[in-house]
């Protein structure tokens, strides 16, 4: 992929130029991880260059590729209800991978996301198509609940029992509780119902986040709110386009 305006190469950088071809390439060979990491990295230098006549040509082929990534997770076993039992059941992030290498997770430790994050660690090291939701269960009154929270880099309250409302003003803004009775039980290979009931999930983690850039009045503010999304929701698709289109305004000097 040759970013041009007429017949002009206009970026400075001929590495950033590389990583852009490279991963049109691998896109079009449906190598859908790997284009997805290299059009990542070129995105990230061309942020950092504010280079957005680049930005502007990025967004739309690492769309296709996260959306792709999406879609084949989608393709394989579904189980949202990976949840320890108590404080003494830590979940193997190991052992969930060797289970399930393909496919749409909710993975949730005793008042913890880590066992998630250590499950979305493998998944990248070994390239899966495997999306997992971060998750965390909580005592609350005689049962359980699973709070699914936006980005690994919040803080969560112990697993103390307490009050539904009160844990839930102590979760970080944004996050999704849910009783247990509101999970699908056991594993699923994935179907068009699975598919969409785990996208309503990624649209309601997401959607204050877009609204969020939406409202930003300067278009740096927008394209930042925007990447904030896509660090929710990889996948999110609006979230893409718009920073496409705010780059393009960015490059006409608007």
């Amino acid at each position: 992929m040759r970013f041009m305006t007429g017949d002009t190469v206009t970026t400075n950088d001929a590495a950033l130029q590389a990583l852009c071809e490279l991963g049109q390439e691998q896109l079009i060979r449906m190598e859908y991880l790997e284009a997805q990491a290299t059009l990542a990295e070129a995105e990230r230098r061309a942020w950092a260059a504010r280079d957005w006549d680049s930005l502007s040509r990025l967004y739309l082929p690492l769309q296709e590729a996260r959306r792709q990534r999406r879609q084949r997770a989608g393709e394989g076993i579904v189980c949202l209800d990976l949840l320890a039992n108590g404080p003494d059941d830590r979940l193997d992030a190991l052992h969930v991978v060797q289970n399930f290498s393909h496919g749409q997770l909710l993975v949730a430790g005793w008042g913890s996301i880590e066992p998630a994050i250590r499950v979305r660690e493998l998944a990248g090291q070994h390239a899966m198509y495997l999306d997992t939701f971060l998750a965390a269960v909580y005592p609350v009154g005689e049962g359980r609940v699973v709070a699914i929270v936006p980005t690994a880099d919040v803080r969560l309250p112990d697993a103390s029992p307490r009050p539904i409302d009160q844990l839930i003003r102590q979760l970080p803004p944004h996050s999704i509780v849910l009783s247990e009775s509101e999970l699908p039980q056991g594993s699923r290979r994935g179907t068009f119902e699975t598919y969409a009931q785990v996208m309503d999930l990624w649209e309601r983690l997401h959607k204050p986040f877009l609204a969020a850039a939406d409202a930003e009045p300067q278009p740096i503010g927008k394209m930042e709110g925007y990447r904030k999304t896509i660090e929710v929701d990889y996948a999110s698709e609006l979230a893409h386009q718009k920073l496409s289109d705010v780059a393009r305004e960015m490059m006409r000097g608007g």
